[in-house]
């Protein structure tokens, strides 16, 4: 199994960060419909554990919330190392996205 495992800072508390990162999570088969597939989350506590496929790949991620990081360790099957880079700066990039501010997460009415 490959893994990418990294902390990422923030100033929105730990329940507002964890709000905003289940709103994007639960979003993310409507945002990507042809890359998410087979999404499932599981909250507990100020974690929350997320597994989907996308491109063929298997992928779990495990997120710790605190008062002010985010933890992310993520795995994903040795197959997909080739993609190692572009997979960490991509959901990296989105999680600092939904914590600064500037990634717009759509909400069911």
């Amino acid at each position: 199994m490959g893994q990418v495992t990294k902390l990422i800072p923030h100033q929105l508390g730990a329940v507002e960060a964890k709000t905003r990162l289940c709103s994007f999570v639960g979003s993310m088969m409507r945002e990507y419909p042809d890359q998410v597939h087979q999404l499932e989350m599981k909250v507990a506590g100020n974690e929350l554990q997320v597994r989907f496929s996308a491109y063929g790949f298997e992928y779990d991620w495990m997120v710790s919330v605190s008062d002010d990081s985010v933890a992310l360790t993520g795995k994903f099957p040795e197959s997909a190392n080739p993609y190692r880079s572009k997979i960490e700066k991509t959901v990296v990039g989105k999680v600092e996205d939904v914590l600064v501010g500037t990634l717009r997460i759509y909400r069911a009415a």
